[in-house]
């Protein structure tokens, strides 16, 4: 296999994982029933979004030779952290939070591993400066991901124990 076959598979893998990872992430707002769920969901969701589109221009980088690394700053954790302490503050604390939600939650951490697993396996493999720091952004991301939806996961259960 070719090292531009190679970049060609593995960026098509990421672009699944993030469109997979987008539609479970609109499932679960969908179905959520309290705010706070709704909201985490709802930018992880859109989170996927530009996640697929820095894959689509790393990959057109890859293949045209460019050596110029064009990523940007992780901005995520903040935006995240205003979302849910945002939630926290808007959410009726009398609430119960549904066994549905936290098993949403749940599932959202171990794509997150998967998707953090992935990434990193990807930068080890990666024959260029540009691919590596890409697919470690990428798992940084996917990090952050995980650290909120932890977050999320205790208030669910720190919610549903109050009750």
């Amino acid at each position: 296999m070719t090292e531009k076959s190679k970049i060609q598979k593995a960026l098509e893998e990421a672009i699944r994982f993030e469109v997979d990872g987008r539609e479970f992430f609109l499932q679960a707002a969908e179905k959520a029933e309290t705010y706070l769920a709704q909201s985490i969901f709802k930018v992880l969701a859109e989170e996927e979004l530009g996640h697929i589109q820095k894959v689509k221009e790393v990959h057109r980088r890859c293949l045209s030779s460019e050596n110029e690394v064009f990523l940007s700053p992780i901005s995520e954790k903040s935006h995240l952290e205003n979302v849910f302490q945002q939630a926290k503050r808007e959410m009726d604390p009398k609430i119960l939070m549904k066994t549905g939600e936290l098993e949403a939650v749940r599932l959202a951490l171990q794509l997150e591993i998967k998707g953090h697993d992935f990434y990193k396996l990807l930068a080890q493999e990666a024959n260029s400066e540009v691919e590596r720091a890409f697919y470690d952004q990428l798992a940084q991301e996917e990090s952050v991901h995980f650290s909120v939806l932890r977050q999320m996961e205790e208030a669910l259960i720190n919610a549903t124990s109050f009750g």
